[in-house]
């Protein structure tokens, strides 16, 4: 039976005759507090237990809290570290690359104009060259046309002494060095 405040207020005990109460009724009342008291210290007892470990296990956690804030605070800033030294190898990277380019495009226009010029050489050479046949095939005409007797031909182009003698009239004189003839007739 669970006594309430309310019990123990309203308890009453019968009256014997010399105005007293009966000791048996008060004993038992007494044995049947005394054992409502033992249960409640009892529970009391483990309620305390129970709620020191449990502050225990509070303060536990309260401690792991705080060192996983402090872990993700850790976390945080390595990861923020880690962000900032990526940009700067990237950014290295990046320069790296681009004066590497640089170099690739500088070399590259160097080869250009390297081209450039070696062609505006081989066109120069190639017109000298072309001119140079030309006059050669000229001159060579012309001596054809000398050897064969062609008077309508116009004289070919000769130079010094060689250019007031006369054509040869065979194929073998106009390989002779000049003489001077013109001096032997006056």
């Amino acid at each position: 039976m669970k006594l309430t405040p309310l019990d123990l207020q309203q308890k009453s005990f019968r009256k014997l005759r010399l105005g007293g109460v009966d000791e048996k009724e008060v004993r038992a009342f007494v044995e049947l507090c005394a054992n409502e008291m033992e249960d409640l210290i009892r529970k009391l007892h483990r309620q305390d237990e129970e709620l020191r470990r449990l502050a225990t296990r509070v303060e536990e956690m309260r401690g792991r809290e705080h060192l996983l804030q402090q872990t993700l605070t850790t976390a945080q800033k390595l990861t923020d570290e880690l962000k900032q030294q990526a940009h700067k190898e990237a950014r290295i990277v990046v320069s790296e690359a681009e004066l590497q380019a640089e170099k690739i495009v500088q070399g590259a226009q160097e080869k250009r104009l390297q081209l450039i010029q070696e062609i505006d050489d081989l066109k120069r050479s190639r017109q000298i060259f072309l001119q140079q046949l030309s006059s050669l095939l000229d001159t060579h005409k012309a001596l054809l046309e000398s050897a064969r007797g062609d008077p309508a031909a116009p004289a070919a182009p000769q130079r010094g002494a060689a250019a007031a003698a006369p054509p040869a009239d065979d194929n073998v004189s106009f390989l002779a060095p000049p003489t001077k003839r013109a001096d032997t007739k006056k």
